[in-house]
């Protein structure tokens, strides 16, 4: 026990893990960052998620891993991104696209805020609001909830990406 204890009274390095690991045992970040981002290219140009990929995380969570749908860590998202409805079977944007809040981003989906509520499952989000293309992430959206602060708030994973000319 004098031992664990005594480890713990210091930073955590590298070093350390690799110490841990099991013989033989090679785990790449950045090649699982870019696997799990082969449907969603776009999310390889945001600096936070990069960061995420090479550096090493720890969280605990309250739930058992067993009852947790998470593979990947969420991270802030404290800049504005696009928001548009789209037509699941035309997969056409069917909305202008209005500004919203993000709140949290993980390879596997995003959360938001806005400040009128949606009325479809679907929805369509970018990063690229400057740009005339635009690659978009259709997201389904799995849950929203009105806010103390009197906002809505959305999340859901990521389906696929798509790029269209926005006028």
């Amino acid at each position: 026990m004098g031992q664990i204890l005594s480890a713990c009274e210091r930073e955590v390095t590298t070093r350390d893990l690799e110490e841990v690991r099991a013989p033989g045992f090679k785990f790449d970040k950045r090649e699982a960052f870019l696997r799990e981002t082969k449907k969603f290219p776009c999310l390889r140009r945001i600096p936070e998620l990069n960061k995420l990929a090479d550096t090493i995380v720890a969280s605990w969570y309250l739930e058992p891993a067993t009852i947790s749908s998470r593979k990947w860590h969420r991270i802030p998202l404290e800049r504005s991104i696009g928001l548009a409805m789209v037509n699941s079977k035309t997969r056409k944007l069917e909305s202008d696209i209005e500004v919203v809040e993000g709140r949290n981003l993980s390879i596997e989906g995003i959360s938001f805020s806005h400040h009128s509520p949606i009325y479809s499952r679907e929805v369509a989000v970018t990063f690229d609001l400057k740009k005339s293309v635009k690659e978009f992430l259709v997201v389904r959206l799995a849950w929203s909830r009105f806010s103390e602060n009197q906002t809505f708030q959305s999340g859901g994973k990521f389906l696929y990406q798509t790029k269209l000319k926005v006028g």
